[in-house]
């Protein structure tokens, strides 16, 4: 298949009376690996939407291994089994080494952005509509609900008391092993407040319940909310600000201040063949309006939504295609260019504390102290610890 980008290119190359063969067009490969969320999660299927798309109109087929966690959807790309991820925000902890993957098997691996759907879902904490909590500071000594093996949904309840000054150590941790385990503990409860999003179906029970349901505000608008927001992405650099006006308990006259990122990421590895990417992101990009007509929550896989001054570099397949659409302006390369010398600082930390007895005797702890001293050193924001 000729896409439209490649067909202005051909029409100027015979227009100098050259060969068609003279363009050297990217292409999709005739199968491909990817990971996902698992089956029947809303972004398997827009990985399989997509995938129907590049079958129909490439004659590129991918398959998809779903994975039930964030370790088994990163695990296949970094063995070289997957060529692509759509996977969450553990996409950003894995490059950084933190979290599941303070790990001597992993440390901080070279990922690339191929696209990111930055669309309107917002997410934080909901609480119960009796427990008193409208806005962060008012969680201070209220039973909020920390889901283990969850770093995802943690991290977002991070970042809300953040914005209220708070941290874990002001809040009374109620431990759950689920996010069902979590509405039940609201619902009955147990916990005060869990973290949610405006598509997630489980808040409409806490929504029709008789405890009620509140969405704790987090605004950006006056200069002592924005100081506030700072604080949020010190401790947390990926949680952005969205207003959100539809979903669960909200409108345009109840709007809901909160946060969010991308979700899911499309990721692959920096040493993914850039011509492939080029073409992968071009076919996303034209064919937009049929992914977003098919698959649900898809409205920001669209060339416009993306965040080029993000936490993670994009591919360099990408770039070159974003160049050519006018979208990349000499400080997103700046800016991506920086990403990935960090990128680099963690790596050579990473190599330098298993050289030096990681290896053998590895202690997370010691790995989160190298880390942020050798990204502190080379003047970049440590971010998560």
């Amino acid at each position: 298949m000729q896409f439209k980008t490649r067909n202005l290119i051909a029409a100027s190359v015979m227009a100098m009376g050259l060969p068609l063969a003279a363009v050297a067009e990217p292409e999709l490969p005739r199968v491909s690996m990817w990971t996902a969320y698992g089956t029947g999660s809303t972004y398997y299927i827009q990985a399989s939407a997509l995938g129907g798309l590049l079958k129909e109109h490439a004659g590129s087929n991918i398959r998809i291994i779903p994975g039930r966690n964030d370790i088994a959807r990163m695990t296949p790309l970094k063995s070289g089994q997957a060529d692509y991820t759509m996977s969450g925000i553990a996409t950003y902890f894995a490059q950084e080494g933190v979290m599941l993957f303070n790990d001597r098997q992993w440390g901080p691996q070279p990922l690339r952005v191929v696209s990111a759907n930055f669309g309107n879902q917002a997410i934080g904490l909901a609480a119960a509509g009796d427990a008193g909590i409208e806005t962060a500071s008012d969680l201070e000594g209220k039973k909020i609900v920390y889901v283990l093996g969850g770093d995802a949904m943690n991290m977002t309840t991070a970042a809300v008391l953040a914005y209220g000054g708070l941290t874990w150590d002001d809040v009374r941790k109620v431990r759950v092993g689920s996010p069902i385990e979590a509405i039940d503990a609201v619902l009955d409860g147990t916990a005060d407040a869990m973290p949610g999003s405006t598509g997630n179906p489980l808040i409409e029970r806490l929504t029709t319940s008789p405890r009620g349901h509140a969405w704790v505000q987090l605004p950006n608008q006056t200069s002592e909310q924005q100081e506030k927001w700072e604080r949020v992405q010190q401790a947390v650099p990926y949680y952005q600000p969205i207003t959100a006006i539809e979903g669960n308990a909200v409108s345009e006259e109840t709007p809901w201040y909160s946060g969010g990122y991308a979700l899911p990421i499309m990721a692959t590895m920096a040493n993914q063949e850039a011509d492939e990417v080029y073409a992968l992101v071009e076919f996303l990009n034209e064919h937009y309006d049929q992914l977003n007509r098919q698959a649900p929550a898809a409205e920001g896989w669209n060339l416009e939504s993306q965040d080029f001054t993000w936490i993670m570099p994009y591919h360099e397949g990408a770039i070159r295609y974003f160049k050519e659409q006018g979208s990349w302006t000499k400080e997103h390369q700046q800016h991506n260019d920086a990403l990935i010398e960090r990128q680099k600082v963690l790596m050579d930390a990473w190599e330098a504390y298993l050289a030096e007895g990681g290896a053998d005797d590895f202690e997370p702890e010691a790995w989160s102290e190298r880390r942020v001293a050798a990204l502190e050193e080379a003047g970049f924001e440590p971010g998560l610890r």
